[in-house]
C-alpha cells in the first residue's frame, strides 16, 4: 500500500503546503472536527442570511472587531503552528502579489501606507492585538476588491518585460513575532483546513449582509493574478502545466455572481491560499523568461 502522505503530495503545489495538507491528514481534527463544522456551517447559513436581510444589512460597527477577535482567539489557543503560519504568511504575501503585477516603471511610492490594510500596507504583525485594532480580516478580503479596481491591462501589457525582470518581495521583510504567541499558548489543536473554515464561519455569523457578502465573494482578483501569470509565463511550458490547474470554472469564473448558500468554505484554502503561495514560490524561484 502506498504511503498516505505520498498520496497527497500534488505536483501543481509547492512542496510546503503539500507537506501541511499530508501531515494535516493524520491529525483527528481534521477526520472529526471538519465534517461538524462543515454541517453547522450549511445549517447555520440558511437560518442566518435571511435573518441578515432584515436586521443586519448594513454595519453597526462592533463586526469587524468581533470577527479579528475570533480570529485571534483562534490563532493563539487553537490553531497548530503551521496552520498559524501558513495564514499569516497569506495575509503577507497577497498584497505582494499585487504589487507585483501592479507595478509600473513610472510608479511613484504611495501616499498612504496603512498598517494591515491595502495593497501598499505596512503587514508586519508583532502583536495579535494589531490584528483587532486593524481590522485585518475585513481589510485582507478588501484587498481583492482593490486589486480589480486599480488592475489596467494596457499598463500591464507595457510593462509586461519590466515586470518580468523584477523580483518579487520577499514575504520576510514583515515581523511574525505574533507566531511566538501561538507557540507559547496554543493547544495545537485545528490544523489550518479547520482554522479557515472557523474563519469563513465567524465572517458569515458575525458580519453584516454587505460585509459577509464581499468576503465571501472576493476571488475576483485570483482570475486576474492567474490571467497576468499566463502571460508572464508565456514561454515557460512548466509554468503554464502548474497554472492550467488552477483553471477549474469555481475558481475563476463561477464566483463573479456566487450565491453564499452555495459558497464552499473549502475553496478558501484549496483554491485561493494555495493558488497564493504556487504563485509566490513560482516568482520568486521561477523568475519569468525575458522576450
Amino acid at each position: 500500500m502506498r504511503n498516505s502522505k505520498t498520496m497527497h503530495q500534488f505536483p501543481y503545489i509547492n512542496k510546503e503546503v503539500n507537506k501541511v495538507f499530508a501531515a494535516e491528514k493524520s491529525h483527528l481534527d481534521y477526520t472529526l472536527v471538519r465534517p461538524l463544522i462543515l454541517v453547522a456551517y450549511f445549517f447555520t447559513r440558511i437560518v442566518i442570511f435571511p435573518i441578515k436581510f432584515i436586521f443586519h444589512r448594513v454595519p453597526y460597527g462592533f463586526e469587524a472587531y468581533v470577527i479579528d477577535w475570533w480570529m485571534s482567539f483562534g490563532m493563539k489557543y487553537l490553531a497548530r503552528h503551521d496552520a498559524a503560519e501558513l495564514m499569516l504568511r497569506h495575509v503577507q504575501i497577497e498584497p505582494l502579489l499585487y504589487r507585483h503585477v501592479l507595478a509600473g516603471r513610472d510608479d511613484k511610492p504611495p501616499k498612504e501606507v496603512r498598517k494591515l490594510n491595502g495593497i501598499d500596507g505596512d503587514f508586519a504583525v508583532d502583536d495579535l492585538k494589531e490584528v483587532t485594532d486593524n481590522n485585518m480580516t475585513i481589510g485582507h478580503d478588501l484587498l481583492s476588491y482593490e486589486l480589480v479596481d486599480r488592475f489596467d491591462k494596457e499598463k500591464f501589457m507595457e510593462n509586461l518585460d519590466w515586470i518580468r525582470q523584477q523580483k518579487i518581495e520577499d514575504h520576510e521583510q514583515y515581523s511574525k513575532k505574533a507566531l511566538e504567541i501561538n507557540k507559547k499558548h496554543s493547544f495545537q489543536l485545528l490544523g489550518v483546513t479547520n482554522i479557515v473554515m472557523l474563519v469563513v464561519f465567524s465572517i458569515t455569523v458575525f458580519g453584516d449582509l454587505r460585509t459577509t457578502m464581499t468576503a465571501l465573494n472576493s476571488f475576483g482578483s485570483d482570475s486576474i493574478l492567474l490571467w497576468c501569470l499566463k502571460q508572464l509565463y508565456v514561454d515557460d511550458r512548466q509554468a503554464q502545466i502548474t497554472l492550467d490547474f488552477f483553471m477549474q470554472e469555481v475558481n475563476n469564473r463561477g464566483h463573479y455572481n456566487g450565491s453564499v448558500f452555495f459558497s464552499n468554505p473549502n475553496q478558501y484554502l484549496y483554491y485561493h491560499i494555495v493558488f497564493d503561495e504556487v504563485a509566490y514560490d513560482m516568482l520568486m524561484n521561477r523568475p519569468p523568461v525575458t522576450a
